[in-house]
């Protein structure tokens, strides 16, 4: 049986049930070594489970959105999309505020001003 595929955008009813199974279904499923967990679809993948030939970064980001409120964190990469248990990301690590401004000094105001006025 074919796929009908759907050239018009995609309804607010479709992003709630995929990203549903996205978080509900895949997630839970065993694959690849795992009982449970992250996973990444492909552009392919995506454009499939939303029933569309075209797949617009609007789609995308109410899938995000859809699945965010879910729990599911879903990565635009491009070509590839990352999905992983929003309290997982929650927990990777912070880096401690003297690193972090070792790598990103902080910078005064006047120097501020004087970069906004090159183009």
């Amino acid at each position: 049986m074919l796929l009908e595929v759907k050239l018009a955008a995609v309804s607010e009813e479709k992003i709630k049930d995929v990203a549903l199974k996205l978080w509900r279904d895949l997630y839970e499923e065993p694959f690849r070594g795992k009982e449970r967990g992250r996973f990444c679809l492909t552009r392919e993948q995506l454009k499939r489970a939303l029933e569309t030939e075209r797949l617009h970064s609007s789609a995308i980001e109410r899938l995000q959105d859809e699945a965010l409120h879910l729990g599911l964190v879903i990565i635009d990469l491009d070509d590839r999309f990352p999905c992983v248990e929003l309290t997982i990301a929650r927990r990777y690590r912070r880096p401690p505020e003297e690193v972090f401004v070792k790598i990103f000094p902080e910078i005064d105001a006047e120097e501020a001003s004087e970069g906004d006025d090159e183009d």
